[in-house]
């Protein structure tokens, strides 16, 4: 089920980005303008939801984060002098 939601949001990005191509053949700038800034937005989201999908963990059941650390990106950090997650 989530693979078949993930292949549907790659499909709408991709469509909502060929419709916004589609749109420069628009005669009403106001309008051409209007309609290509609403496909980008959706191609955006979209994606965005594919991407989110697509993660690990975004399956039910997923692996707990190793101790100390809460999984998020920032723990995972280097920077000199500073603590763990990058912080003093």
């Amino acid at each position: 089920m989530l693979a078949a939601t993930i292949d549907a949001l790659s499909d709408c990005a991709q469509a909502c980005t060929a419709d916004a191509d589609d749109n420069f053949s628009e005669q009403n700038l106001t309008e051409m303008v209007k309609c290509i800034r609403l496909c980008l937005n959706c191609a955006d989201v979209c994606a965005a939801g594919a991407v989110l999908g697509a993660r690990p963990g975004a399956q039910a059941g997923r692996p707990a984060a190793p101790a100390g650390h809460s999984g998020h990106p920032a723990d995972r950090l280097v920077v000199p002098g500073a603590g763990p997650g990058g912080r003093p």
